[in-house]
């Protein structure tokens, strides 16, 4: 607990409050005390947030869940340059953070006349993760931050490969040995099927991306925002036509364009549908923890004359 000055009770005060959600989140939320919530985590647990902060009638924002879509369009491939090389760089950071990322770019949508083309240097980028301990600096990512998430992401391999997913690399746990021994690593992992399997469709949060096809850009649309999240998504082409229409119409808060990962302290970050409500970061977040107060005053002795 973060402790204030004893002259001035008030000023300058941080509390910080360790626990589980039902010891620790859902006493906060639903305390009367408490005037503004804002919680980042799975959705599930955002709607007992909301439920909680409603006995109260206190204002909240939510940073849900996502099941981000990387759309690679067919021009990507039209040359073997530095923007392809690029391109095949946003689609592993799937990987980041060992894939413990809300905006994680769990799937990929690649057109099919370039799939080949662009999955054998993807794949082969993906080989070359060196994954190990994060203390080495030769480390790209490292291990999962529990036994609990680990085992999730194991079931999620079952689930793939029991809907018919066929596995193009990993799919299992990494065992590094030595000191590493025993800990909660993952392999790397691309799946291949279409987007209504479980393993498109559900947060994994783990290092694992869903590939698909797409004919047009119709389709790539149509798939890309069949999904109940709406947080990030990934958009690649060399048109600028195609990336400005595409950044409008894919219903996401946050659209990377020719990128992926990288944004300023000062981007708005928020979902459509069920990745949440309200932005962070930008500044019209601080309008989340203000009110509006109107003040009506007249300077004037006189009456205004109705009654």
């Amino acid at each position: 607990m973060g402790r204030a000055d004893r002259r001035h009770p008030a000023a300058g005060r941080l509390n910080i409050v360790n626990g589980f959600g039902l010891e620790a989140g859902k006493p906060l939320a639903s305390n009367p005390r408490i005037s503004k919530i804002a919680f980042t985590g799975e959705t599930t647990t955002g709607r007992l947030i909301m439920q909680y902060a409603s006995e109260n009638l206190i204002p909240v924002t939510l940073e849900l869940g996502g099941k981000s879509p990387n759309i690679f369009m067919e021009d990507v491939c039209r040359e073997d340059d530095d923007f392809f090389d690029k391109a095949i760089e946003g689609f592993v950071m799937f990987a980041l953070n060992q894939g413990e990322v809300c905006t994680c770019p769990s799937r990929a949508l690649i057109h099919e006349r370039i799939y080949d083309q662009f999955m054998e240097k993807a794949l082969k980028r993906v080989e070359a993760i060196v994954q190990g301990d994060p203390r080495d600096s030769a480390t790209m990512i490292g291990a999962q931050a529990s036994s609990e998430q680990k085992d999730k992401i194991l079931s999620y391999f079952d689930i793939g490969r029991k809907e018919g997913a066929e596995v193009l690399i990993g799919g299992e746990a990494a065992d590094h040995g030595g000191e590493l021994s025993g800990g909660f690593y993952i392999k790397p992992t691309v799946f291949k099927g279409h987007n209504k399997m479980r393993v498109f469709q559900e947060e994994i949060f783990g290092p694992v991306v869903s590939v698909t096809t797409f004919k047009d850009q119709d389709e790539a649309l149509s798939i890309a925002n069949d999904t109940l999240y709406g947080l990030g998504a990934g958009l690649w082409s060399r048109d600028a036509n195609t990336c400005y229409r595409f950044g409008r119409a894919i219903q996401a808060g946050r659209v990377w364009t020719n990128c992926y990962h990288a944004y300023p302290a000062h981007a708005a970050f928020g979902g459509y549908k069920q990745s949440g409500i309200g932005r962070e970061n930008h500044r019209m977040m601080l309008d989340h923890y203000q009110q509006t107060k109107n003040m009506l005053v007249s300077y004037s002795p006189k009456k205004l004359g109705f009654f």
